[in-house]
């Protein structure tokens, strides 16, 4: 399929501290991608200079091979918080996801479309017509991703995905982006908690003082997230890293 993302010697500056420096990376088209790190190794300023939320200091952003301003990078790649409420604005799970779409301007059958589309995908159908506020942490964070998945992104980048959640909504949050994977979809996930997903991985990016030190398969690198403080449980082989098997 091509690399979907590419970034080329990516600097952040903010206030005079050096956030980011010299990274380099890049995602398969349809790759599933973990990005692992200690705190404070740039993971989450990272994302909001691939979203384009932040400026860089330096470096280019390119999307199938081509560069790509901050405004394109708002419309074709997708960024799923860690606070998922922050994201779900409306009175309903169908009209939250519908919301996107509608301000992309569709028309109303394939705003429609799109909607029945994300909450199948999701496991949502039978939520769609009730309160946000009345969902399950997972449901929530499942919620925010079907209303990204709406506006058919090119890219997906969820920040810790797992924070805050029970076992059951975990799992729930861990099948979802499974699901996104088997269709095809491009992933980063950000997480500290590589213990509960790797396994589903293909592609490991260990952070470390603002730069990519490590970038290749997942089975190959995860015994050397353990060097870089993530926790991975001891004696665990690669096949033991996902809840899904517990």
């Amino acid at each position: 399929m091509g690399k979907a993302l590419e970034i080329e010697g990516l600097n952040l500056d903010i206030n005079g501290q050096t956030i980011l420096s010299d990274v380099s990376m890049a995602l398969e088209g349809g790759s599933f991608a973990a990005m692992c790190g200690r705190n404070g190794a740039g993971k989450s300023q990272l994302m909001r200079c691939i979203k384009g939320l932040r400026k860089p200091s330096g470096g280019r952003i390119l999307l199938n091979g081509t560069e790509a301003d901050e405004k394109a990078r708002m419309k074709r790649i997708a960024l799923v918080f860690q606070s998922a409420e922050t994201q779900v604005v409306s009175q309903s799970v169908e009209k939250d996801i519908a919301f996107g779409p509608e301000n992309m301007g569709l028309d109303k059958a394939e705003v429609e479309r799109r909607v029945e589309a994300a909450l199948t995908l999701m496991g949502l159908k039978e939520k769609a017509r009730q309160r946000p506020q009345t969902l399950s942490g997972g449901e929530l964070r499942k919620c925010a991703i079907a209303g990204i998945i709406a506006m058919e992104p090119e890219v997906i980048l969820l920040d810790e995905p797992f924070a805050n959640l029970d076992y059951p909504s975990t799992l729930a949050v861990i099948r979802a982006l499974c699901a996104l994977h088997e269709r095809g979809y491009t992933l980063l996930v950000v997480s500290h908690e590589a213990e509960k997903f790797l396994f589903h991985t293909d592609t490991l990016l260990i952070m470390d003082g603002g730069s990519v030190m490590e970038a290749g398969s997942s089975p190959e690198l995860f015994p050397k997230l353990r060097d870089y403080d993530v926790y991975i449980p001891s004696g665990a082989a690669f096949g033991d890293l996902t809840w899904l098997r517990r």
